[in-house]
């Protein structure tokens, strides 16, 4: 009985220190922002309790808050071919890729910057595949140089690169790529 009882007991802890980013009806804390010498801003929108991109436009969302050291959550969905990302400590001004580090969400990069490599920077190994059109789930770890990546629970990237110390969190919206995210989360790492 006592392994139920803890079990029962850890379930109804609160989440500690973490803070959602998104609230599954809003993009409240959210602006977008043009990339790649666009002139748009992607097509973002609410549907069905995530943040999603149509594809009309590009452009990325990022937070209105800069962060440094962090442990961020969340979920993304599209097809076997999506090419998007999530950026970390990313500017308001210039290329977010450049600014700061686009995490990979692209299986067949040319480059060889697959899912979960920081783009330019850090190219993660081979990793299983992201599962198409269902919710796959990231794990992140971005404090000072050391960046540690988990894709549906599966470490895929354990590297330093010291670029970028501090900026916006952002997600990618590219022309002709669906995709949605949710379940955002992140906590301050001290």
């Amino acid at each position: 009985m006592r392994p139920l009882l803890f079990l029962a007991i850890t379930l109804a802890l609160p989440a500690q220190n973490w803070t959602p980013l998104f609230d599954g009806k809003t993009m409240n804390g959210w602006t977008p922002r043009a990339t790649f010498s666009a002139p748009g801003t992607g097509d973002w929108k609410i549907e069905n309790g995530a943040i999603a991109c149509g594809g009309t436009q590009s452009g990325w969302l990022s937070t209105n808050t800069s962060y440094k050291d962090f442990q961020l959550q969340l979920e993304f969905k599209g097809p076997a071919d999506i090419n998007s990302g999530v950026f970390l400590r990313s500017q308001k001004e210039g290329q977010p890729h450049e600014t700061g580090y686009e995490l990979q969400i692209w299986d067949m990069q040319p480059a060889g910057y697959l899912t979960g490599s920081l783009v330019g920077s850090i190219k993660a190994p081979p990793a299983p595949k992201i599962k198409a059109n269902d919710w796959n789930h990231f794990d992140i770890t971005a404090k000072g140089d050391h960046f540690l990546v988990k894709l549906n629970g599966k470490t895929i990237l354990d590297a330093h690169d010291s670029k970028h110390a501090e900026g916006l969190i952002g997600l990618q919206c590219q022309p002709k790529q669906l995709i949605s995210f949710r379940n955002i989360r992140i906590k301050a790492l001290k």
